[in-house]
C-alpha cells in the first residue's frame, strides 16, 4: 500500500535540498581536524563494545514484549551516553558488522567541525526552526520518519535478491558499507531522495505560526495548577501517526525476510536488524520558546509506530550529555494544554564501550620503557592510539588538552576546567547530596571527558569518574605546570569546593596526601628536565620518547625531596643502601573498592570474575601504566600504594621479581599516631605482598605538630616482613616538607584543605551522627559529640 507524502508547514528552507552554496566554506584548519579524526574512525576496530551493545539491544527487544498484555516499555528507542573518545560513533557505524542495517545521522551544530561530519538533511528538519508550534513540529518529525522509512524500503528492496530464497545478506552488507562510509556519495543521495518524500507548501500556501501559541512561560505556569492525574487529560492522537504507522508496516512486509528471520524453533527472534541511529543528539533536548523538547515529540513519534511491533528495530541516540537517556515525554504537554500520564519505562542508557583496547600485554614490554609514548598512549579511551600512525605527538597533546579543558587553553580559575585537571590525577570524589554534583558531573561528562561508569534505573544519578588514562594524566599535568601560578589557582578553586562541601576530602584528609605526594614528584622532576622527554604539547620527535611525567624517579631523591637533604642521615647507612636501586613513577592516583589482598574465593566458586592476580602482578601491572593506589575505606592498616620498581641486574630479568611498594597510612585527629606506624605490615590478611625486597611503611599525621622520625632495621630477624623503611612525618609545614618552602601557595593551600575542620566542624559532626552505626569510628558512635 503506497503512503500518500505527508504535509508539514513552516520553514520550507530546512527540506530543500543541500547545495554546496549553504556550507560555509571551511577553513584549511578546520579541513585538517576532520582528515586528522577521519583518519582514527577507519583504523580496524578494536574490542568487544559491539558485541555488549548487540546484546543490549537483544535484550532491550526481549524487555519490550513484557510478559503480559501490556507492553512495560515507552517505545523502541534507547540512549548511548560516554564521554568524548571513547567510540560512540564507531559502536553504532560497527553494528553493520553483526548483520545489523544501519542508518546513521549525526545531528552535531553547524558551526562544530567534528567527526563524523553534520548531516544537513536530518539536522536541519530535527534541530533548526525548533521555535515552531508544537503541531508543526510534530508533523515535521512523523513527515521525517515516514520518509525515511519508505526511503529505507525501496533503497534495500532495489537491491535484495529477486528470488524468495535468495540470502540477503550480501546486499545488506553492500549497503552497511556504502552508507557507513562517512565520506561515500550514497549518504548523500539517500538523504536527498529522503526529502523527495515530504511534500511542502508553496510559499503562498504557508501559513503564520499561530501567534496564540503558548510560550514556555505560559506552559509551566498553567500547568502548575493541573492535576497530572486527571483521567481527562489524555493525550490526543499524534498527528501524522497513521502515515508513520503505515509507511512501517509496509516496510517490514516488503522486507520480510530481514525483519522476521526466526531462530532454529522457527520463533521470531529478537536479534536486532534495523537501527536508526542519531549522534550528537544532544541538540534535541533544548526547550524551544514555545515550550516543548524537540525530544519528547520523537519519542512519542517513535512510540506511535514502535508500540504495537515486535521487530527488532530500534532508534539510537548517543551523546556526551545525559539528556539523551530521557527522549520520551511520561508527561507530555501537548497544544491543548493537556497531560498524558503514561507512566511507561525508558531503557538505562548504554555506557560500556571498552578501556585500554589497545594497550601492549604486560609481558610486551620491558618495566624500563614503560614511560614511552608509545607505551601509555595504548592506555585508555581508543581515540589516542588511533591517531597516532597518521599525526605527530604535539597534534594529539593538544587535542587532549582541548578535550580536557573544552577550550584551547588552560584557565584555572574556570571551576570545571580546574575540577577535571585535578580530577583527572588526584581522584577527587563528588558528594552525592551537594545540590551542585548533578549538574558539574553532566558537565564533566559532556565536556572534559569523564567517564560514565552506569546511571541509576530511574537515570536520576549517574556514577561517573575519571579512570586510570596515564596520557590523559601527563597532559594534565603538563597544563597544571606550564605557567608558576596555574597550581596555586586551581588548588584554590578545589579549595573552595571543599569548603563548600561539593568535594569530599576524607575523613583521614586522604586527598590532602593524595595532593602532596604526586605534586611532590612533580615539582622534582620539573627541577632539571633531562633532554629530549616530553614535557609540553610541542613535542614532535620519535614516540620512543619518554613522557617526563611518567618517567622512573629514585625513591632516594624522592624522598630527599619530599622530606629533606637529611632526611638519609637521620636513620642506618644501610636503608640507603637497601633502596640505592630503588624508583617510583606514579603520574596519577586509582582508587580501589576491595582489600589489596580480598578474601580467597570459595574453591567451588568458577565465576573467573572473583579470581585475583599475585601480589607481584598487582604491582607490576600498576607500574606499567604508572598509577599509584588509593584503597578502599575499610583497608587495615594503610591507604595508599605507590609501586617500587627495583633497577637491579642481580635480580634476574623477570620485572615479577623487582617490584615493592610504599605503603601509606594517613591520619587526620588532633593526637598524635606514631605508635601505629609499628603496625604497619605487609604480611597482614589483606595486603599479603610478601617479598625479599625491602618495602617503606609512611605514617601522615598531617593535623599535628611537626616531626620527622625515620627507623629501619641493621640487622632484620625476618627479611619478608622486617625490611621496613618506616617513616613518621606530623604536620604539614615546610619543617617536616622542605620542598614547600619553594611553593608557599601551594603550601598554603594544602595546610588549608587539612586544617578546615577546625574552620567548619558542625556540617561534617552533623552528617556523620545522622550515619550512626555506619562504622565504628566515635562520630558515627557518640551522640554525645553535638554538644561539644
Amino acid at each position: 500500500m503506497d503512503v500518500p507524502l505527508l504535509t508539514v508547514a513552516g520553514n520550507a528552507e530546512i527540506f530543500q535540498i543541500p547545495q554546496t552554496s549553504d556550507l560555509p566554506a571551511p577553513s584549511s584548519q578546520d579541513e585538517d581536524r576532520s582528515n586528522f579524526l577521519y583518519d582514527s574512525f577507519i583504523r580496524p576496530y578494536v574490542g568487544k563494545a559491539v558485541d555488549s551493545f548487540y546484546e543490549y539491544l537483544k535484550n532491550n527487544n526481549m524487555k519490550f514484549k513484557g510478559d503480559g498484555l501490556e507492553r512495560p516499555y515507552y517505545a523502541k528507542f534507547c540512549s548511548i551516553v560516554q564521554s568524548s573518545g571513547t567510540g560512540k560513533s564507531r559502536l553504532m557505524t560497527e553494528l553493520r558488522k553483526k548483520g545489523v542495517i544501519v542508518l546513521y545521522m549525526n545531528l552535531r551544530g553547524p558551526s562544530d567541525r567534528g567527526f563524523p561530519m553534520r548531516d544537513l538533511v536530518p539536522a536541519r528538519i530535527l534541530t533548526e526552526d525548533t521555535d515552531c508550534t508544537r503541531a508543526e513540529y510534530t508533523a515535521r518529525c512523523c513527515a521525517f520518519f515516514t520518509a525515511i522509512f519508505q526511503t529505507l524500503q525501496e533503497d534495500l528492496s532495489s537491491k535484495l535478491p529477486r528470488l524468495r530464497s535468495g540470502n540477503p545478506n550480501p546486499a545488506i552488507k553492500i549497503w552497511n558499507d556504502q552508507m557507513c562510509n562517512m565520506c561515500s556519495e550514497a549518504r548523500v543521495e539517500f538523504f536527498q531522495k529522503t526529502l523527495t518524500k515530504i511534500k511542502v507548501p508553496k510559499p503562498e500556501e504557508n501559513t503564520n505560526a499561530d501567534p496564540a501559541a503558548p510560550t514556555a512561560e505560559e506552559t509551566t505556569a498553567k500547568l502548575g495548577s493541573m492535576s497530572i492525574t486527571d483521567e481527562k487529560n489524555m493525550a490526543p492522537k499524534l498527528e501524522g501517526e497513521s502515515f508513520v504507522t503505515t509507511s512501517y508496516n509496509n516496510m517490514l512486509r516488503v522486507l520480510q525476510r530481514i525483519f522476521t528471520e526466526k531462530d532454529e524453533d522457527k520463533v521470531p527472534n529478537n536479534d536486532p536488524k534495523l537501527v536508526i541511529a542519531f549522534d550528537e543528539a544532544h541538540p534535541l533536548s533544548n526547550m524551544s520558546r514555545r515550550g516543548f523538547r524537540p525530544s519528547h515529540i520523537i519519542g512519542r513519534t517513535i512510540n506511535s509506530y514502535s508500540k504495537n511491533s515486535d521487530a527488532s528495530v530500534w532508534v539510537v541516540f548517543a551523546s556526551t550529555t545525559s539528556q539523551v537517556a530521557d527522549f520520551s515525554a511520561p508527561q507530555s504537554i501537548h497544544d491543548s494544554l493537556r497531560v498524558a500520564v503514561a507512566g511507561q519505562l525508558l531503557y538505562p542508557p548504554y555506557t560500556h564501550l571498552g578501556w585500554d583496547q589497545n594497550a601492549d600485554p604486560l609481558s610486551g614490554t620491558s618495566a624500563n620503557d614503560v614511560a614511552r609514548f608509545d607505551h601509555i598512549v595504548g592506555f585508555g579511551r581508543p581515540l589516542w592510539k588511533s591517531l597516532v600512525e597518521k599525526r605527530v605527538i604535539a597534534e594529539i597533546l593538544r587535542l587532549a588538552a582541548q578535550k580536557l579543558c573544552k577550550s584551547k587553553s588552560f584557565d584555572p580559575n574556570d571551576t570545571n576546567q580546574a575540577l577535571a585537571v585535578l580530577s583527572q590525577r588526584f581522584g577527587l570524589d563528588i558528594c552525592f547530596g551537594h545540590p551542585d554534583a548533578v549538574s558539574y558531573l553532566e558537565k564533566a561528562v559532556a565536556s572534559h571527558l569523564r567517564i560514565c561508569f552506569s546511571t541509576t534505573e530511574d537515570r536520576m544519578w549517574a556514577f561517573t569518574g575519571y579512570p586510570s588514562e596515564p596520557l590523559l594524566s601527563c597532559v594534565a599535568a603538563i597544563l597544571l605546570h606550564r605557567i608558576p601560578t596555574n597550581l596555586a589557582l586551581a588548588l584554590g578553586v578545589l579549595k573552595r569546593k571543599v569548603d563548600g562541601g561539593m568535594v569530599e576530602i576524607g575523613q583521614s584528609r586522604e586527598l590532602t596526601s593524595r595532593l602532596l605526594l604526586l605534586l611532590a614528584k612533580d615539582l622534582l622532576i620539573r627541577q632539571d628536565p633531562p633532554k629530549g622527554v616530553i614535557q609540553d604539547l610541542h613535542y614532535e620527535g620519535s614516540g620512543e620518547a619518554e613522557l617526563m611525567d611518567c618517567q622512573k624517579v629514585s625513591v632516594i631523591d624522592f624522598l630527599e625531596y619530599l622530606l629533606g637533604e637529611t632526611f638519609w642521615s637521620r636513620t642506618v647507612k644501610e636503608a640507603k643502601v637497601a633502596f640505592q636501586h630503588a624508583y617510583i613513577n606514579f603520574s596519577h592516583w586509582v582508587s580501589m573498592t576491595d582489600f589489596i589482598s580480598p578474601r580467597v574465593p570459595d574453591e567451588t566458586d568458577t565465576d573467573s570474575s572473583s579470581a585475583t592476580c599475585s601480589a607481584e602482578e598487582w604491582t607490576l601491572r600498576h607500574w606499567h601504566r604508572t598509577s599509584a593506589v588509593q584503597c578502599c575505606h575499610l583497608q587495615p592498616l594503610v591507604d595508599k600504594m605507590i609501586p617500587i620498581y627495583f633497577e637491579d641486574p642481580a635480580l634476574g630479568s623477570d620485572d615479577l621479581n623487582r617490584v615493592s611498594q610504599m605503603f601509606i597510612s594517613n591520619k587526620a585527629g588532633k593526637n598524635r599516631n606514631e605508635e601505629d606506624l609499628g603496625s604497619v605490615t605487609r604480611k597482614h590478611d589483606s595486603i599479603q605482598c610478601l617479598s625479599n625486597l625491602p618495602y617503606i611503611a609512611l605514617l601522615l599525621d598531617l593535623n599535628v605538630k611537626t616531626k620527622l622520625t625515620v627507623t629501619f632495621p641493621e640487622e632484620p630477624n625476618h627479611v619478608e616482613t622486617d625490611r621496613c623503611l618506616r617513616i613518621y612525618a606530623s604536620g604539614i609545614s615546610e619543617t617536616t616538607f622542605p620542598f614547600l618552602s619553594q611553593h608557599p601557595d601551594v603550601g598554603r593551600e594544602l595546610h588549608g584543605l587539612v586544617s578546615r575542620q577546625k574552620e567548619v566542624p558542625s556540617q561534617s559532626t552533623l552528617e556523620a551522627l545522622v550515619k550512626f552505626g555506619s562504622t565504628a569510628r566515635l562520630r558515627n558512635l557518640q551522640w554525645e559529640l553535638q554538644d561539644a
